[in-house]
């Protein structure tokens, strides 16, 4: 590194699961940009002070925002841009030349681009969403402009869960929207289903749900990219189910993380 190397950060709550780190470093270097992404490890009662001490750091950039501080560091922001506004949820923010901390949130689009680049069709397909937390919403939202047939989402708080029915409901009226609590739902029928939890960051987490109870023909998607196969897409696997991995939900971000940055 330089003095003139550019700083970017991946904060998280754990941290041992992000790859952004890793991805765009190596990113940055295959470029040739004087740039690195460091993880940055804190929880949410820090967040004000660090963010503030971290826009006095001239050649500090921004960062990208996982579990759990979507919601809380959108709060924090100067300015939204249109989907974080909407979502309420950041997963990427940024400082501009006055220091103002700008956020942005690409998982909705960047989940919907690398399912639909690994070949999968969301079109007129039954979707069921577990969560309803800053990357459940941005994906709820995005999923409405795909001409899905209908969605299920499924939390264990459903006042939240209600939160992103009418978010979803302010985008398409005509778009068949129902909730369920995580103890009371049914599998049958849908095409689609997403973990949208942070349940699978570890081995001793409980399954979302019962792959058993999907459909044969369904595909079983995960947002968490560690581990790469968690325990649900494993069992998922074992019994035949089209599977797909959370990797791509940030490998397909790329391009609009270099527009939002400008750095290439």
């Amino acid at each position: 590194m330089l003095g003139t190397t550019k700083i970017y950060g991946c904060l998280a709550d754990p941290i041992d699961h992000v790859k952004a780190p890793t991805l765009f470093t190596s990113l940055f270097k295959n470029k040739n940009i004087d740039a690195v992404m460091i993880p940055i490890h804190l929880n949410k009662d820090n967040l004000e002070n660090v963010l503030n001490s971290l826009k006095l750091i001239e050649n500090f950039k921004g960062m990208t925002i996982t579990i759990p501080h979507k919601t809380n560091v959108s709060k924090l922001c100067n300015y939204l841009e249109p989907d974080a506004k909407f979502t309420s949820a950041v997963n990427w923010i940024k400082f501009d030349n006055e220091r103002n901390l700008i956020g942005n949130n690409f998982d909705g689009q960047g989940f919907v681009n690398g399912f639909l680049g690994q070949k999968y069709s969301l079109e007129n397909k039954s979707v069921c969403l577990f969560g309803a937390g800053g990357a459940a919403v941005s994906i709820g939202c995005s999923l409405v402009n795909e001409q899905i047939k209908s969605l299920k989402l499924i939390n264990r708080d459903l006042k939240k869960a209600f939160d992103l029915k009418n978010k979803i409901n302010a985008k398409s009226k005509s778009l068949q929207v129902e909730v369920y609590p995580d103890n009371d739902y049914t599998l049958a029928g849908s095409d689609i289903i997403i973990n949208a939890t942070s349940l699978g960051l570890k081995t001793s987490d409980k399954l979302p749900f019962d792959v058993t109870k999907s459909s044969k023909n369904s595909v079983i998607a995960d947002i968490i990219m560690q581990p790469e196969e968690t325990e649900l897409l494993k069992h998922a696997k074992s019994l035949g189910r089209c599977i797909h991995y959370g990797k791509y939900m940030i490998e397909s971000q790329i391009d609009l993380v270099g527009n939002f940055f400008k750095i290439w």
